[in-house]
């Protein structure tokens, strides 16, 4: 069972006699208050059962209930079962005579949880009791209740393999999944005549299928040693739908059925013309016949909101490379993410956002000037360059060298004198190098997609990830 509780209370006083008057007793003026609560609570029940025959036969089961205040009054409790089984193929007779795999096993589960709303009174009618006009006390509705609100359901179905060849020295695991989201939680736009702009919903059906490859390796054994594990993941979602909405999810993020989840949304940028450094869009207007319109035109209302990125990556991969040798340790490991997009959403203002005095981008040398010039850097104007379009979206795959340690364990011939059992000294680099074509602040963006929130792959001002060293030692006694 867990309860949250939070209450808030802010006073501000002003015109203290001097700075050795603290407290708000000693104001003349209590010039600001406000005070506000919140909270939520959560019972669960939870039961597993496992059993295993000869040690190559195995099956484990789970239920659990779960109840959530934040739901609606008669929607609070959800039912998630869970089963999984598993088949150690290296353990049967007729794996004994073969020599290529030392371990060997085929597993597979499925189950359903479920997910709650990130608010706290989603499913309630709200309203505010600060809203006086001509200081009158007022009344004001703020949430359109939903009574109806459940929880959002995900059924996983996963199959894997691991597997060690060499007498374990190479090991790995593989693992194929798909997971169907249903009723998903999401503020759903609303007609404004209701008084309100969105209303949260259990509104459509989310899919998600993908292969995670892991292998270790020991490459070297003995005085000096070096192990290695490679892991890679491939993810696709679509959302299968939407009951023929369209969703903002906050900047120019969209939920749409057909595409994957949080895709950008904006004009489609063409170019500069360069006979007056006007900014292009594709028109992408439908026709009567059928068909596009690819036309082009300098003005950004005309031109029609399409598909212009997708912030989910094709891929990520990292690799770990361990090496010791007689207490000296060596770690090095990379991380990356490739085929994902980018909204470079700081380029709007570096690059011409604010005319001639707040471009911070060196590109803007490129920019067009006179007639003739070929660049795809339109005339700096004030304000003008501060339109949404697929001209800010970028390239976001990246390799990263993310973290680097190098430690020293003295030998205990000398740690034993001081009655220490282990001295361990380090040094640690993060963040030392990134390999990308990105432009951008940070390739390695935020990944939200609730509305009023920047919005999934988004790049807005945000600050690079920190190039740190550390030093330390770790003793043991």
């Amino acid at each position: 069972y867990q309860e949250t509780d939070n209450r808030f209370a802010q006073l501000e006083g002003r015109n203290f006699p001097n700075d050795t008057f603290r407290k708000l007793a000693s104001a003349a003026e209590i010039s600001e208050g406000t005070s506000t609560g919140t909270g939520f609570s959560i019972v669960s029940y939870f039961a597993r059962a496992n059993y295993g025959f000869m040690n190559k036969y195995l099956v484990s089961l789970s239920a659990r209930i779960d109840g959530d205040s934040r739901f609606g009054e008669d929607q609070r409790y959800g039912f998630f079962p869970a089963g999984s089984v598993g088949w150690v193929v290296s353990e049967e007779p007729f794996m004994r005579d073969q020599n290529i795999f030392s371990f060997l096993k085929l597993r597979g589960s499925y189950g359903i949880t479920g997910n709650t709303p990130t608010d706290n009174f989603p499913s309630r009618g709200l309203w505010d009791g600060a809203a006086g006009y001509a200081n009158l006390p007022g009344i004001s509705p703020t949430q359109s209740p939903n009574p109806d609100l459940q929880w959002e359901n995900t059924e996983q179905l996963d199959i894997g393999l691991d597997w060690a060849v060499l007498e374990g020295r190479i090991s790995g695991e593989i693992d194929y999944y798909q997971k169907n989201t249903t009723d998903l939680l999401l503020d759903v736009n609303v007609p404004g005549t209701t008084g309100f702009l969105t209303q949260t919903r259990n509104v459509g059906e989310l899919e998600n299928q993908g292969v995670e490859v892991v292998v270790n390796a020991r490459n070297l054994q003995g005085e000096f040693s070096w192990n290695t594990s490679i892991n890679f993941a491939r993810n696709t979602n679509e959302i299968t739908n939407l009951q023929g909405q369209v969703i903002e999810g906050g900047f120019i993020n969209r939920a749409v059925e057909g595409e994957p989840i949080g895709v950008f949304f904006a004009p489609e940028y063409a170019g500069v013309d360069p006979e007056n450094g006007d900014a292009l869009y594709f028109l992408n207007t439908e026709l009567p016949g059928g068909g596009v319109d690819r036309g082009t035109t300098n003005n950004v209302n005309d031109a029609e909101r399409v598909v212009i990125g997708d912030p989910n990556p094709d891929f990520i991969y990292g690799m770990n490379n361990n090496f010791s040798w007689k207490g000296i340790e060596l770690n090095i490991f990379l991380q990356g993410v490739y085929g994902n997009e980018v909204y470079n959403a700081g380029g709007v203002f570096q690059l011409d956002g604010f005319g001639w005095f707040d471009n911070q981008d060196a590109r803007v040398l490129d920019r067009w000037q006179q007639p003739g010039d070929q660049t795809d850097i339109p005339q700096l104007r004030f304000l003008e360059g501060s339109t949404e379009s697929s001209r800010f979206i970028e390239d976001g795959s990246y390799l990263r060298l993310k973290t680097v340690t190098l430690a020293y364990t003295l030998p205990q011939v000398l740690t034993k004198q001081f009655r220490i059992d282990r001295i361990r000294i380090y040094a640690t680099g993060q963040n030392l190098a990134t390999f990308t074509d990105y432009e951008g602040w940070d390739p390695e963006v935020n990944a939200d997609f609730t509305a009023g929130n920047i919005g999934l792959g988004s790049d807005f001002y945000s600050a690079p990830q920190a190039r740190t060293i550390i030093f330390g030692v770790n003793l043991g006694f």
